[in-house]
């Protein structure tokens, strides 16, 4: 699949301009983090420029941040998005044992009691990476790391348009090293 391919089909989904990261040209590592300034992949020993000095391949990463503030600046949608505090505010909470939303959990319930989601405007996600391959013919794959926005009721936050695709990172191989992509 091509760059240019990629960036138009991007844009049909999401409407935030993407920034494009390097990568390695066998989708070993994003040059991030640890592996920023690297000239070689530290997996596979690629280069990581062309003999023009241009990025061989890149991935494009979308701000969740820059979506969600997008979000809140819809009144309609931002009431929407108090649904996690409304549900964890509301008489009895956590105190039945009972799981009805993903707050009723235990991972939930830790983060609680350590400070976290103590705001009503905090956002709680869950995220997901999966990989999957574009063409019948070929056999390069694509991975997509997503978010699923919890703050919205159960209802409304599967739906395909509330999902919040993070990065598209092309193969042909499955990352080696799927955090410098985060």
């Amino acid at each position: 699949i091509s760059i240019y391919q990629i960036k138009t089909t991007l844009k049909k989904l999401v409407n935030t301009e993407p920034q494009w990261i390097d990568m390695c040209i066998n989708s070993c590592c994003a040059y991030t983090g640890q592996f920023e300034n690297e000239m070689l992949c530290p997996y596979c020993n690629e280069s990581r420029y062309d003999q023009k000095k241009k990025p061989r391949y890149q991935f494009a990463c979308f701000s969740l941040i820059k979506r969600l503030k997008i979000q809140y600046e819809n009144p309609n949608r931002a009431n929407e998005l108090r649904y996690r505090y409304i549900y964890t505010t509301r008489n009895g909470f956590g105190e039945d044992g009972k799981i009805g939303d993903v707050f009723d959990g235990k991972c939930y319930l830790d983060l609680l009691k350590i400070g976290y989601f103590q705001d009503e405007h905090d956002i709680a996600l869950t995220g997901s990476v999966d990989g999957y391959q574009i063409f019948r013919q070929k056999t390069e794959t694509c991975w997509i790391l997503l978010f699923i926005n919890a703050n919205l009721s159960p209802e409304k936050r599967v739906l395909k348009e509330n999902l919040l695709i993070t990065s598209i990172i092309p193969g042909p191989k499955e990352p080696k090293d799927f955090n410098s992509f985060m």
